[in-house]
């Protein structure tokens, strides 16, 4: 019985830090956006490298958190 109390508290905790890497992704992405349309890509850090960050990293991110907070209602 004790151990399902747990199991309850952690879903719960981990709903609580996905939605806060949701939110976060979400600020990270935009400011990869303003980067883009604003500032010249420099050496490794091109235009292109920002677009795939958001593409391979963020979005990934995003999907996966979602789908665990869809799951886990």
């Amino acid at each position: 019985m004790n151990m399902l109390k747990h199991m309850g508290k952690d879903k719960k905790r981990m709903k609580k830090i996905r939605k806060k890497r949701i939110d976060s992704v979400d600020k990270q992405i935009e400011k990869h956006k303003d980067k883009i349309q604003n500032e010249e890509g420099i050496k490794d850090t091109t235009k292109d490298y920002w677009k795939k960050e958001i593409d391979e990293k963020f979005l990934k991110r995003l999907k996966k958190d979602k789908k665990y907070l869809k799951d886990n209602k």
